[in-house]
């Protein structure tokens, strides 16, 4: 069975909750185990994480940090995907 492709957008949603996961979890955040939570090529993640940063939804200096917008984009994204989520439900209940 094939695997379906994410978007950028989800892509950009799936680093950024890996960041997050793994802030909480240590003092700083690597790009490897962002690599492996998001489960994309390094050399992917490594682009993806510099058009981030030049859209301003994260910093990446020494360490990588999360910016206002980028927390604002990831809370918006998971308010649509569990709007997409509930009406697929009722779709699916008629």
């Amino acid at each position: 069975m094939a695997k379906e492709r994410r978007s950028k957008i989800q892509l950009y949603y799936d680093i950024i909750t890996a960041i997050v996961e793994d802030t909480q979890n240590n003092d700083s955040v690597s790009p490897t185990r962002i690599q492996f939570k998001c489960n994309t090529s390094y050399d992917k993640l490594t682009k993806y994480l510099e058009e981030m940063k030049e859209r301003q939804i994260l910093e990446k200096e020494k360490v990588i940090k999360i910016t206002e917008k980028g927390m604002k984009f990831h809370s918006d994204y998971a308010k649509i995907n569990e709007l997409i989520l509930d009406v697929s439900r009722d779709i699916k209940a008629t």
